[in-house]
């Protein structure tokens, strides 16, 4: 069977992750990989090509056709942010979600995101656009993610809503029901047990506001 060919974007430590999660999932090819560094160049991540530099891709996409889609491969999320919301006006972001990963049926998934083994979105939950759902980590049921979210490893999820940009570090838990805004950040191991407004940083058990978190995207 003929694979749709893909680019990532990015050749670092996140795109390496990423080009794991493509192979396993195994519905695309990789066509090669950019860079923002012209040291990078002709460099091979896994055996795939860095073909060009971001200010190329336009370029590449004119002389290669066959490159139907993308992932980002970045994971600073105020440069994800600066990507996509260009990279999407020029070709189709595709989802690579690991094929041990539980996606229910009746989940809504966007485009451009990231699913890693050992994670679970449940029934009606709904996913955003440009999302990465570490390993270990669960969305519940009814819940709503925004575009451009992380959600690290071993986070438990039975909250409402997660609002564009934020992200739950590692080990955090977001309590029933409970809402966090835009632009967030939830430290390490926090407990989020009430609402959390957007633009903030939170930490401890319970999260409580450390400061405000000023950032584009």
């Amino acid at each position: 069977m003929n694979k749709e060919k893909i680019i990532i974007i990015g050749c670092g430590e996140h795109a390496q992750m990423v080009i794991d999660n493509v192979e396993e999932q195994d519905m695309y090819e990789i066509f090669g990989l950019t860079t923002n560094s012209e040291e990078e160049l002709q460099m091979k991540i896994y055996g795939y090509p860095v073909v060009c530099k971001d200010d190329g891709i336009e370029k590449l996409l004119y002389e290669s056709a066959d490159i139907k889609g993308y992932i980002l491969g970045v994971g600073s999320m105020v440069l994800r942010y600066k990507l996509y919301t260009w990279l999407d006006t020029l070709l189709t972001a595709v989802n690579i979600i690991h094929p041990a990963s539980t996606v229910s049926r009746h989940a809504q998934i966007g485009r451009g995101n990231l699913v890693e083994a050992y994670t679970k979105i449940a029934n009606s939950a709904q996913l955003g656009n440009h999302c990465i759902i570490n390993s270990f980590s669960a969305v519940n049921h009814d819940q709503v993610i925004g575009d451009n979210v992380l959600i690290a490893g071993n986070v438990s999820m039975a909250g409402k809503s997660i609002g564009d940009n934020t992200i739950i570090a590692d080990g955090a838990s977001i309590g029933f029901k409970k809402s966090v805004g835009k632009n967030c950040i939830v430290g390490d191991g926090s407990v989020v047990t009430k609402d959390i407004p957007d633009n903030v940083i939170v930490y401890g058990n319970p999260a409580k506001i450390v400061r405000e978190n000023v950032r584009s995207g």
